[in-house]
């Protein structure tokens, strides 16, 4: 799904076909310097002498001799410096004396360690490859600037996932770890993602997903009537006629629709549309039938990301995850399907119990994209519910043995379907914010913000604290 597409941040879920990025902070009025890191290719290859260059910026401002360290950890998207500047860990950072590092994930932004990602070239990306860069960095880092303090890591989304395993991994390393909508259970049939869609419209009250079914439901009669395409083409503004015997393309144009939805709700509060614009829309019958509140919906949406025209060919999403190269617009898309594919599943299928966005979306959609990208001998059905049992056995799936995490998520944000939701221990706590959308906890204190919300960033900022001063004993 692709709202919200190329909103460049450090990677707290991209815009991907329902892999949703978040916004910027506004942009820093400091410069921060690009500096570079000498990583291995590949850490599980002690006789290789491959080496690649990761991207990584600093902010000393606030730091003071014997301080600790905070890491935030790049994700599936560009890393941005802004963050060096904003958020809740600024406040951590100048409440301790803290030095920031925002270290660039391997294969996203500029940080590519290989000459294309041709698929002999793929193996070297995974989340286990990730983990070994950031001990690489933190160990090699501490010596470079001379930190004699604590390491403490941050991240959001799949960094939010890999901050907790990489606590996990190297509990010695770092004196605790802050988890923001970290997905940790690797599942190929994400069908509670649109579960929680549906929930988060449902508090809006009532009339909002009836409108949504009915219009699906009228979506689904034209589709089997050739005459009614082109008013789909129209009504939805499609780039290209919309062809109803193509089914791929039936299939991703219908994804978009529901992402018109999904994308709202996943950053609720941090656009301009959020839930209660949605529904209103929806439930205005003032616009006309259920069908052209949608389309009404769907126009709001291309206006808001600067886009004239749905791209609903498959071809269009395809020829960007099958470019091997560093250039163009499949930069990000390649590497991430790589990783669903290989590790972590998270398909958003319209497999509920009780549909309410149709049942186009199955789960062989999304199989489909490993084998175009790939290729089909490259991934066999059995292999990917394979990669999903040996990545949850690796890091535990949801009851990883850790302490000093804090695992925090929000009541509107689909992921927390997949995260830790309640305390593993006491000193594996969980906050669940009720009302509060994806990566709400890492921005700064806002006018509007839920006491809840508020709360959760300082009992964060508490938590850190405690961590960095038992390490510093």
């Amino acid at each position: 799904m692709r709202l919200l597409v190329l909103l460049s941040i450090l990677g707290c879920a991209w815009g991907l076909r329902g892999i949703r990025r978040m916004p910027d902070p506004h942009p820093s009025k400091i410069s921060y310097e690009e500096q570079r890191f000498s990583q291995k290719l590949d850490h599980f290859d002690i006789a290789s002498p491959l080496v690649w260059s990761q991207r990584y910026w600093a902010n000393f401002d606030h730091y003071k001799e014997g301080g600790p360290a905070l890491l935030m950890i790049g994700g599936e998207g560009e890393a941005n410096p802004a963050w060096l500047s904003f958020g809740v860990w600024l406040d951590i950072a100048k409440e301790n004396n803290a030095a920031m590092f925002l270290l660039e994930h391997r294969y996203y932004g500029k940080s590519w360690p290989t000459i294309d990602m041709s698929l002999d070239n793929m193996k070297y990306l995974s989340s286990r490859q990730a983990l070994e860069d950031l001990k690489t960095f933190i160990t090699e880092s501490s010596q470079t600037y001379n930190i004699t303090g604590p390491w403490a890591s941050f991240g959001g989304s799949y960094p939010g996932s890999l901050s907790a395993w990489l606590k996990l991994k190297y509990p010695h390393l770092i004196a605790g770890a802050v988890s923001s909508s970290g997905p940790l259970f690797a599942k190929m049939d994400f069908y509670e993602y649109l579960g929680v869609v549906r929930d988060a419209l449902d508090t809006t009250g009532p009339g909002c997903n009836e409108a949504i079914t009915a219009a699906m439901e009228e979506v689904e009669l034209l589709l089997q009537d050739q005459n009614s395409w082109y008013l789909l083409s129209y009504l939805f503004r499609t780039c290209n006629p919309l062809i109803g015997t193509f089914d791929q393309d039936v299939q991703s144009f219908v994804e978009y629709l529901i992402d018109n939805l999904a994308g709202v709700v996943q950053y609720n509060g941090r656009f301009e549309l959020d839930i209660f614009g949605v529904c209103d829309i929806m439930r205005n019958e003032s616009i006309g039938t259920p069908l052209e509140r949608f389309a009404e919906l769907n126009a709001r949406n291309l206006a808001m990301n600067g886009e004239e025209c749905m791209d609903h060919e498959i071809k269009s999403f395809l020829s960007m995850i099958k470019n091997p190269t560093w250039q163009g617009t499949g930069v990000g898309w390649r590497p991430w399907i790589w990783q669903t594919c290989t590790e972590f599943g998270w398909y958003q299928t319209t497999n509920q119990e009780e549909p309410v966005y149709g049942r186009r979306l199955d789960l062989d959609f999304f199989k489909m994209w490993c084998r175009e990208a790939f290729g089909t001998q490259t991934f066999p059905d059995e292999k990917f519910d394979e990669e999903m049992i040996d990545t949850n056995a690796e890091y535990g799936g949801f009851t990883p043995e850790v302490e000093n995490v804090v695992f925090v998520h929000g009541s509107i944000d689909p992921w927390h379907a997949m995260g830790v939701l309640e305390s593993l221990s006491p000193k594996a706590p969980a906050i669940y914010i009720p009302g509060t959308s994806h990566c709400a906890d890492m921005y700064s204190n806002a006018d509007g913000d839920s006491q809840e919300l508020l709360d959760a960033r300082a009992t964060v900022k508490n938590l850190v604290r405690n961590w960095l001063g038992e390490s510093n004993v």
